[in-house]
């Protein structure tokens, strides 16, 4: 009832009986009235002394819009068990009390004494009604109105609903109300209702009937899915099967339960493929903003956040956000309770919540307030893969995590329900961390002293694995490890490690490219030298937990130390059967998705089980690759560049498996008279014996003038502001830390289709599916013509890169 509705009632019987329980009453009042009327006897859901006896004092009445009072905290019980006589006895006092007359005292008691002795207000059936004495011998009361309007009115439903039960054919011998409050509210509510002859059905009050048109138009597309069968529409009102069964939130939720689940979510969400009135894809939705400023504003004003952990939330989503959003049928309520086991396996329920939304928010609210493990995680993508890509989402996790976690915690927070460990993530995505553990977990425990970790490693040149090592260690917050470091082998990197200023260990001298090369007996010696002296040092130092970099001869060393945690980095599938028996491992660390799932394929051939594979994508400083922090003509200056010149570049190491052979006939292929300017190559990275076969190549090609090979350099950012098309041609790859870097300065791509890099490309470069020089020259070609298609494409590179900010790793 409203507060207009209200003011309108004539009388105070009216106004007493509109109120009801629906009051809350300041403790003072009630004391300064003499509370309940004992000589009345015992107030319950059905009497109203106590609000006419404050009306008639003169007390004010305010309507708010949300419910103070809830029927479900009452669960198990009714409000009132009293008999009828008792009620009838207790209403005639109360009307006495308050002067009614004997015409309008009988037709109250006429009136209401009818729905004595039944669950009026709250449908929650006694269980014990036919067994105590004072019913023996009484029809149950459900059973004396079996018409549309008496159901409704019996159990508290609305008559759409009671229309639907009654068409059943059998009454409702008891209700239980789920969620939400009576239809008379006109509020969202549920209910499990059993029939009389032993069906049990679950019926629904919708929050409007476009809600339930809605649903009549989906579900045909969902008529094959996991779903409780509808059982009819009417109105606002919705009946469908009841489910038996455990729901998900309270089973262990195992890696094969969990691919089941982004099984089903998946196939909701392609539910809509091939129907232009479902699938779409529409602009990022300014009410996904304004839900997002709304509920940081309510955490800020409530002092669970700073304005500054705040502005800098919306400042990431910002940066990550998707510029297009791909449309679908959604499932607005897919939470584990929402979900039921059953021996044929999962199945759904709340099919009123089925809609026509954005696909990667659906996602989101499974991804990010489910609690998984890492293992059940990928599970739970792989199902949901199966049926549609989650890449998408994945290369907008920050946008995603901040909005859905945002809004869950200002859920909680209105609803006075712990929001501790969602208010801890979004601490940590403030600070730039991505956290893997969402829920239940908080922040880390805290430990007496610094874990001491190792970063063990074959050598320390210039290449993505390297650099990845460099970036974790000086990202590590130093207050909880200490970092040590242990190389086989220096190299280019080794002074940058240095500088580092952190316990290092290098066992030889030896330039490690020329000694992979050409190795000899001397090699051999020394390493054998240096697995007694990693294994004393680890000793020494007293390492708590080292972390592999896919080094087998690691192995015996950490074993023999007794190095209690030991983790293994696998940074591309060449390294996956590296260390062949990775049972010693608690860990394995995955760089990608593609790359995580090869190990599980295998993972019992390596000795592990999935739920030890975790998946850690690689990390860049934004700040040190900033396109703005360099000065674009200087830099191409100092190696030969005209400032008008096209360049396409590539970065890595110059070996066979880098295929710079095919990027080379590409350039060459490109037709100089299609192009405005003058088009050079520039190839960047230490030599692994490729190189003077590439001289003579370009030779050959008629393009050594516009071919620049740079040696390998720790400028790498400034290298990439001279280029305009960043380009990678290599046979494998895992997820290459030189693409991710110049996705950040905002260089669109052109590469093969190999390993993990399809997991980055969204709309910021061309992938080419084979190897042929034509389809990459081509490419070029049209990059180099299209200065705005250069630029859409290079915009999209913070978006995508801010996933692979290093304090995602290193979180």
């Amino acid at each position: 009832i409203d507060q207009k509705r209200f003011d309108t009632i004539p009388t105070l019987e009216g106004r007493a009986s509109a109120l009801g329980h629906f009051l809350l009453f300041r403790r003072a009042a009630v004391l300064a009235v003499g509370g309940v009327d004992p000589e009345i006897g015992l107030t319950g859901a059905d009497d109203y002394d106590l609000p006419w006896t404050l009306l008639e004092r003169g007390a004010s009445v305010r309507m708010v819009a949300e419910p103070l009072y809830h029927y479900r905290d009452h669960d198990g019980e009714r409000l009132t068990l009293r008999t009828q006589q008792d009620q009838v006895r207790d209403l005639r006092r109360i009307l006495a009390k308050h002067n009614v007359g004997p015409e309008e005292t009988e037709r109250l008691v006429a009136a209401k004494s009818r729905w004595y002795g039944v669950p009026c207000h709250v449908a929650i059936h006694d269980p014990d009604w036919s067994r105590r004495p004072e019913n023996i011998g009484r029809v149950r009361p459900a059973t004396i109105v079996p018409s549309p309007a008496g159901i409704a009115a019996l159990h508290g439903f609305g008559d759409d609903l009671g229309h639907l039960i009654a068409a059943l054919g059998s009454p409702p011998v008891e209700t239980e109300l789920l969620t939400g409050l009576p239809a008379s509210t006109s509020r969202r509510a549920s209910w499990k209702v059993r029939l009389e002859d032993g069906r049990i059905v679950k019926g629904r009050q919708l929050e409007s009937a476009r809600r339930a048109t809605t649903l009549e138009q989906l579900s045909s597309l969902l008529g094959d899915l996991p779903f409780a069968a509808v059982l009819g529409r009417r109105g606002e009102a919705l009946l469908e099967e009841w489910v038996p069964g455990p729901s998900l939130d309270t089973v262990a939720l195992t890696p094969d339960l969990a691919e089941s689940i982004g099984l089903i979510l998946g196939r909701v969400a392609r539910s809509g493929a091939g129907r232009p009135e479902i699938e779409s894809h529409i602009r990022l939705a300014t009410s996904l903003w304004q839900k997002l400023e709304g509920a940081l504003a309510d955490l800020r004003a409530a002092g669970a956040l700073s304005a500054d952990t705040c502005g800098s939330l919306l400042e990431r989503a910002r940066a990550n956000a998707p510029d297009v959003l791909e449309a679908g049928v959604v499932h607005l309520d897919f939470k584990a309770q929402n979900l039921i086991l059953t021996p044929a396996g999962p199945r759904v329920i709340d099919n009123e919540l089925v809609d026509h939304g954005a696909l990667d928010m659906d996602l989101a609210r499974t991804w990010y307030l489910w609690p998984m493990s890492a293992g059940s995680q990928a599970r739970f993508l792989r199902g949901y893969g199966k049926m549609r890509s989650p890449r998408s989402f994945l290369l907008h996790e920050v946008f995603w995590a901040i909005h859905t976690l945002g809004c869950a915690a200002a859920f909680l927070h209105r609803h006075g329900l712990p929001k501790a460990a969602v208010l801890g993530s979004l601490e940590r995505l403030a600070a730039g961390e991505l956290p893997r553990i969402w829920v239940g977990g908080g922040a880390p425990a805290s430990r007496a002293e610094k874990v001491r970790l190792a970063f063990i490693c074959d050598y320390l040149a210039i290449g993505g694995q390297e650099r990845i090592c460099l970036e974790l260690i000086r990202g590590l917050d130093r207050e909880r490890f200490d970092p040590f470091l242990y190389a086989f082998r220096g190299g280019a990197l080794e002074p940058a490690f240095r500088a580092l200023q952190i316990p290092l260990l290098v066992g030889s001298a030896r330039d490690p490219l020329v000694a992979e090369q050409n190795w000899t007996a001397v090699d051999a010696a020394e390493k054998e030298a240096y697995r007694a002296t990693l294994t004393d040092a680890l000793k020494r130092d007293r390492i708590d937990a080292a972390l592999v970099f896919a080094w087998r001869d690691a192995i015996p060393a950490v074993q023999r130390a007794g190095v209690p945690v030991v983790i293994e980095k696998l940074d591309g599938p060449a390294l996956v059967g590296k260390i062949v028996d990775k049972s010693g491992f608690d860990r394995v660390v995955a760089e990608s998705a593609t790359l995580r799932d090869a190990v599980i394929e295998t993972a019992a051939d390596l000795g592990l089980d999935e739920e030890r594979v975790e998946l850690i994508f690689p990390g860049i400083d934004l700040g040190a690759f900033d396109p703005s922090a360099h000065d674009r003509v200087t830099e191409r200056a100092a190696i030969g560049i005209g400032s008008d010149d096209l360049v396409v570049g590539t970065v890595c190491r110059l070996i066979p498996d880098k295929n710079v052979k095919l990027l080379l006939r590409s350039f060459a292929a490109v037709d100089p008279t299609s192009i405005p300017a003058v088009a050079r190559l520039l190839v960047v990275g230490p030599d692994g014996g490729a190189l003077p076969e590439l001289r003579r190549l370009a030779d050959e090609l008629g393009v050594a003038d516009r071919v620049i090979f740079h040696p390998a350099t720790d400028r790498v950012a400034a290298i990439l502001s001279t280029m305009d098309v960043f380009a990678m041609t290599s046979l494998r790859e895992g997820l290459p830390t030189a693409i991710l870097e110049a996705m950040a300065m905002g260089l669109p791509i052109v590469t093969t289709g190999v390993g993990s890099i399809p997991e980055v490309m969204e709309g910021n470069g061309l992938l080419l599916p084979g190897y042929g020089s034509m389809g990459i020259s081509q490419r070029l070609e049209r990059l180099f013509r299209d200065p705005p298609l250069r630029r859409a494409m290079g915009e999209r590179r913070r978006a995508i890169a801010a996933r692979f900010a290093i304090r995602h790793s290193v979180g």
